[in-house]
């Protein structure tokens, strides 16, 4: 049975407009090669995406008559973001750290296994 992993990647803030062209495909270059590497373990990656940090918003919920709370750009003054993402599909969870390793970043990478379906309760 598969097992999915969602890779969270936190890194410094930045100013997107000081990355030059040359910086932005050695980037890419080294997100192939962890692409390569999630296919050569036995898996796939299933989706990914850099996220705008700042146009974030923080929602919460309103609960117990409270209003629902919007925060605009929670990052705000945060020394690292999330950046960026990965959803992986693995063959077994064996390889998850490993491979979470190789994701490139100048900061670090949250890992979260995916609870699948059969973990959920029977509804009733």
């Amino acid at each position: 049975m598969s097992v999915q992993f969602l890779a969270i990647i936190r890194e410094p803030t930045f100013d997107p407009a000081t990355v030059t062209e040359k910086m932005w495909h050695d980037a890419l270059q080294a997100h192939a090669v962890f692409a390569d590497a999630v296919s050569a373990a036995g898996g796939r990656v299933l989706f990914t995406g850099g996220l705008q940090s700042a146009a974030a918003v923080h929602v919460q919920p309103s609960t117990h008559g409270r209003p629902t709370i919007f925060t605009d750009n929670p990052a705000t003054g945060s020394r690292e973001v999330n950046n960026g993402f990965y959803l992986v599909e693995l063959p077994d969870e064996s390889q998850a750290h490993h491979l979470a390793a190789l994701i490139p970043t100048a900061g670090s990478v949250e890992l979260y296994p995916v609870m699948a379906d059969s973990t959920y309760p029977a509804a009733v």
